[in-house]
C-alpha cells in the first residue's frame, strides 16, 4: 500500500506543473495551495516511514512543497506555488555537484546498484557524465526561473511540465547511445 502511496504522489510530484496551472485557473489560490499543502504534508509523512538515503531527497522536496505553499498562502502571491520546479533543480544540483568532491561520484552509486566492480575507466567516465547531469540542472534551472519570472502561466506549465521532461529524456537517450556506441566498445 505505501509503494502505491509513494507512487501517486510521484505522479503528483511529476504532474506538479499541470495541476497547479489548472488549479489557478479553477479555484481560488488559496484553495489551490492548501490542496499543495496537504500533498506536502502526505510526501512528508510518507517519507518519514522511508529507510535509506531516499529519505532525505523525499523529506527535502516535501519540506519544500510546504514551504512554497504556506508563503503563497501568507503572501497571497501564486509564484510561489511555480517556484517548486526551480528549487528541486536546484536540489538535485546539489546532490549531484557535492558527491563530485567525494570518491564515488552519483553516477557511479546509481551505477552500482547493479554492478559492483566499476573499473578505473568506468569510474572517470561515471564522474564526467555527473558533471554533464549537473550542467543540465543549471540550464533547468535557469529556463524554469526564466519560464517562472517573465513568461505567462501556460508557457511556464508547458517548459516545467512537458518541454523539461522532454529534454532529460533527450539527455537519457543520447548518453545511452553514445555509452553503447563508443564507451563499453573501448577496454574496460
Amino acid at each position: 500500500m505505501r509503494m502505491l502511496l509513494r507512487l501517486l504522489l510521484g505522479l503528483v510530484v511529476l504532474t506538479y506543473p499541470f495541476l497547479v496551472y489548472f488549479g489557478l485557473l479553477h479555484f481560488d489560490l488559496f484553495l489551490v495551495a492548501l490542496a499543495v499543502m496537504a500533498i506536502g504534508l502526505v510526501r512528508f509523512l510518507v517519507f518519514t516511514q522511508v529507510k535509506g538515503k531516499i529519505l532525505n531527497m523525499g523529506l527535502l522536496g516535501s519540506s519544500l512543497l510546504l514551504v512554497f505553499a504556506g508563503l503563497a498562502l501568507i503572501l497571497e502571491q501564486s509564484v510561489w506555488l511555480k517556484v517548486y520546479p526551480v528549487a528541486f533543480s536546484l536540489m538535485l544540483l546539489y546532490v549531484f555537484g557535492i558527491s563530485l568532491w567525494t570518491d564515488k561520484s552519483m553516477i557511479q552509486r546509481f551505477a552500482e546498484l547493479r554492478e559492483k566492480d566499476i573499473t578505473p575507466h568506468k569510474q572517470h567516465y561515471m564522474r564526467q557524465l555527473t558533471v554533464v547531469w549537473c550542467g543540465f540542472f543549471i540550464f533547468n534551472a535557469l529556463v524554469s526561473t526564466y519560464t517562472l519570472l517573465w513568461t505567462s502561466d501556460k508557457v511556464w506549465m508547458l517548459y516545467n511540465g512537458l518541454i523539461s521532461y522532454l529534454l532529460l529524456g533527450a539527455l537519457v537517450v543520447t548518453e545511452l547511445l553514445f555509452r553503447y556506441t563508443v564507451v563499453l566498445k573501448r577496454k574496460t
